[in-house]
């Protein structure tokens, strides 16, 4: 039974990472290219991550709700969250794209997903599984996006969209037929721990992981619009970016997969030199050779906590670990959907700000985590538990000073906003883990 269920995992993926390259990945240059810009993306993540947040924040609170009838949920919001992306060719409002994408987002496919991964198989075969799906993903998006480049390329302005958003969606059904071929009936019996351990090594993992993917998200929201809008390239070449990262990634997924930790963190300070490169590279046509050295620095960088995680599995609970990863991943997104409003669209401070966050990355996994850190393991869990105990000290001196300090918040209000969000990840980071 696991080794078919692994095998359909993989299959899955290998369909998902197609029709995702071909919806997803082509959102973007579809807002550019309806004059969205930086704005209208940042607009799109920031709607469509609280979105998800709420929808998984009541999914964590309330686990059974993803344990009752498992596969059929699962291929119901599989089957919706592929085709609500029919309908956003059929508009040029951004506000009408950000809530489909939004319905969309709020499916949770992810959360299922990693529920069937995490309550179904030993962390060894976890490890396997996600490197297996991280490349077949990789690869079939690399057939993906040669489709979309072609059909930008080669389809008429007013069609070539159309096109690719329903071809996308119909290649995503096949991941949803091969869904309703796994065997879920076991995750009825998986359990949900009371309490966990060392909490705060949780935390310092989490807070890691924010940080990767929400270096990733902006930079994806940054890097296209500035190729085609301040490079002035073609949005197939754009597209290439997009190829060159998935092609780059199903290579580093092989050859990473068996790195121990402490190799792999060196990927993480490579990973924060990318926004730097690419702000000094003022030819089009070299981006996606440097989204290829993105992609390869950002996987490994990413396998550092999807490991992590499936240590966690043993004491956090296959249904705590599935849902705590999508959460993380919409903290990341609400975190970045400010950042354009707060520097106007400048693509100089944006680039700046992914390398602050990447670097923030790096600082943290050299620091806190114990299997990853520079330092001496003990130093490094001394500084994770000082990390969350004084995240637990913050909040109560924010109650108590809250009334004295209201005015001052609203007048630096336009200063403070990436702050509170940032504060605000790491209440609600908390508050998660302890009370797990």
């Amino acid at each position: 039974m696991t080794t078919k269920l692994k095998s359909l995992l993989v299959l899955e993926a290998l369909f998902y990472g197609m029709s995702s390259a071909l919806t997803t990945g082509v959102l973007f240059i579809y807002v550019v290219s309806i004059g969205g810009g930086v704005g209208g993306i940042s607009l799109i993540v920031g709607v469509a991550g609280v979105t998800k947040l709420l929808i998984h924040l009541i999914l964590y609170k309330f686990p059974k709700i993803l344990l009752t009838k498992a596969k059929i949920n699962f291929v119901i919001q599989h089957a919706i969250d592929r085709i609500l992306f029919l309908f956003i060719p059929f508009t040029q409002d951004v506000g009408a794209i950000a809530l489909i994408y939004a319905c969309a987002a709020a499916t949770p496919t992810t959360a299922f997903t990693n529920l069937a991964i995490f309550g179904s198989l030993s962390e060894d075969e976890i490890k396997d599984v996600t490197a297996k799906r991280t490349a077949a993903l990789g690869f079939s998006s690399i057939i993906g996006y040669v489709m979309a480049i072609f059909l930008l390329a080669f389809m008429p302005a007013n069609v070539k969209f159309l096109y690719i958003f329903v071809l996308g969606a119909s290649i995503g059904l096949l991941a949803t037929l091969t869904v309703s071929m796994m065997d879920l009936s076991h995750l009825k019996k998986v359990k949900i721990p009371k309490s966990i351990k060392q909490p705060e090594r949780l935390f310092s993992t989490s807070t890691y992981f924010v940080a990767i993917f929400a270096g990733n998200y902006l930079l994806t929201i940054v890097w296209v619009p500035y190729v085609m809008d301040y490079l002035k390239a073609p949005d197939y070449l754009a597209t290439s970016m997009y190829l060159a990262t998935m092609l780059t990634s199903v290579v580093a997924s092989v050859i990473c997969k068996g790195w121990p930790f402490k190799k792999l963190r060196y990927n993480v300070g490579l990973d924060a030199a990318t926004p730097i490169l690419a702000l000094a590279t003022p030819f089009a046509i070299i981006h996606p050779l440097l989204s290829s050295f993105s992609s390869f620095t950002y996987t490994a960088s990413n396998f550092i906590g999807n490991f992590l995680f499936a240590g966690y599995n043993r004491w956090l609970g296959a249904i705590k670990s599935s849902m705590l990863i999508v959460i993380i991943m919409c903290l990341a997104n609400i975190l970045i959907s400010p950042m354009s409003t707060l520097v106007n669209g400048n693509y100089f401070y944006l680039f700046l700000i992914v390398f602050g966050i990447k670097l923030i990355a790096f600082i943290l996994s050299t620091t806190t985590i114990p299997e990853v850190a520079a330092i001496p393991e003990e130093e490094a869990l001394t500084n994770s538990y000082l990390m969350y105990n004084k995240t637990l000290g913050g909040y109560y001196a924010s109650l108590r000073f809250s009334k004295e300090t209201l005015l001052l918040v609203a007048r630096l209000l336009s200063l403070t906003v990436s702050f509170l969000a940032l504060y605000l990840i790491y209440r609600l980071l908390y508050i998660l883990i302890h009370q797990v």
